[in-house]
């Protein structure tokens, strides 16, 4: 315990030291000199502190980096269409999807997969590779308004909403920004279902519910799932007219700080021109390009972290705490070559109140993989070859039976794996 820290009450503190004296008179000579003269000399020492750490803060440099990014997996029946906090990935998946039969029967017929929905698989990653492994079919049956049909079904990760998490990585390299791992462990429990079979069907029905036997998994399907995040595309006006750059051949476009909610940030989306430069100086952004028209500019506007009590599914997020250390750290470059700055790394994630960093050892060869790469979008085309060893992080779950356990110790891997690019970094749960 800190003596300024936030939950550290003096008053309280000061009530209960009180009944430890004997002696009345020494009580109510203690209530009247540290009641009164130590708690204001407390108070104003505290108010000059936190004043020299907010001016130490804002005096320290800091490298330009990613906004958090906040995820999260909701039944979509549920969502709050006036949320301003957390938005769905694909506004289209608010709409109900209709099962088209005619081109189920076709598709079937060529002995094609027809797409069915995406459903969420509460499991944990272990169970899920297996599940993959084995090409499992799955039982169940197709209703229509006169009966219902045998039919078989198949599972495939859905990739959609990576591809969105790929897009945010080619957006870090338009606005000359360094890639931070995304922790969006929900989105690799995502899976498309597909039929694969069907016994006779008049393809001239409507297909009214699709039951599957999802066997061991029952339980832990969640149907109609909504994928969230904090991100959403907004346009932005260039009001005042390009000027040329030093070079005469491109031009800086000026966005006032007035154009955007000082309490989200922002990253440019989507440009046909060619970027020279972006600059954002106290709000203001500027933008050296190809092009000489003003026009609009498409950004993504990153909201701050919502309630986490208005969602029933935990937020997950790569925020980090926010320190002086960690300023510095960043702005000179992080390094990692001892167990305490592998320690202070990985507990600086949000995410690590699910998991504790035991150790980390390299090995030839680890006797199970019980993690995956949340970046296999990334290629590194300067690393050929196999990585001949492997660095194994052991973390501790604070709960065993929290099926994203291994899924988050996956984002801390990645994000460990970028400072040791000689070792291919795996990890265990202990």
């Amino acid at each position: 315990m800190g003596i300024f820290d936030s939950d550290f009450d003096i008053e309280k503190y000061i009530q209960q030291r009180i009944p430890e004296l004997d002696n009345l008179e020494n009580r109510e000579l203690f209530k009247v000199i540290v009641g009164n003269s130590t708690l204001e000399l407390y108070n104003h020492v505290k108010e000059e502190y936190a004043a020299l750490e907010k001016r130490v803060f804002d005096e320290t440099p800091r490298a330009a980096r990613l906004p958090d990014l906040i995820t999260c997996v909701i039944p979509a029946e549920k969502y709050d269409v006036t949320d301003e906090n957390l938005f769905p990935f694909f506004p289209e998946d608010l709409k109900k999807v209709k099962i088209d039969a005619q081109e189920m029967i076709y598709n079937v017929q060529k002995n094609k997969e027809f797409f069915l929905y995406t459903c969420m698989i509460q499991a944990d990653f272990l169970e899920l590779k297996k599940l993959l492994q084995t090409s499992r079919r799955f039982k169940g049956v197709i209703e229509n308004e006169y009966g219902e049909t045998p039919a078989e079904f198949i599972v495939k990760p859905n990739e959609r909403y990576i591809k969105k998490i790929e897009e945010l990585y080619h957006i870090a390299k338009l606005n000359y920004m360094p890639w931070r791992s995304q922790n969006t462990a929900y989105l690799f429990k995502l899976f498309d279902v597909y039929v694969v079979a069907i016994e006779d069907w008049d393809e001239q029905l409507e297909v009214k519910k699709v039951t599957i036997e999802f066997d061991e998994f029952s339980e832990k399907i969640l149907y109609e799932p909504l994928p969230l995040w904090n991100i959403r595309p907004v346009m932005i006006k260039a009001n005042a007219y390009p000027q040329p750059a030093v070079d005469r051949k491109y031009f800086e476009h000026y966005l006032y700080a007035k154009q955007f909610d000082e309490t989200r940030e922002y990253l440019l989306r989507r440009t046909d021109f060619i970027i020279r430069n972006i600059r954002r100086q106290a709000g203001d952004w500027y933008i050296i390009c190809d092009s000489d028209a003003p026009g609009d500019w498409e950004f993504y506007e990153f909201a701050p972290a919502p309630n986490a009590k208005n969602y029933e599914n935990p937020l997950l997020s790569n925020e980090q705490n926010k320190s002086f250390s960690r300023d510095m750290i960043e702005y000179f470059g992080q390094r990692i070559k001892t167990r305490t700055e592998m320690t202070r790394f990985l507990n600086s994630f949000k995410c690590s109140e699910y998991l504790s960093f035991v150790e980390a050892k390299v090995t030839i060869k680890p006797r199970t993989i019980e993690t995956y790469s949340t970046e296999e979008f990334i290629d590194y085309e300067y690393r050929t070859g196999d990585r001949a060893q492997f660095l194994e992080l052991a973390f501790r779950p604070k709960n065993e039976d929290f099926y994203l356990n291994r899924d988050l110790m996956s984002f801390l891997v990645t994000a460990v794996q970028h400072f040791f690019p000689e070792y291919q970094c795996v990890g265990k749960l202990v």
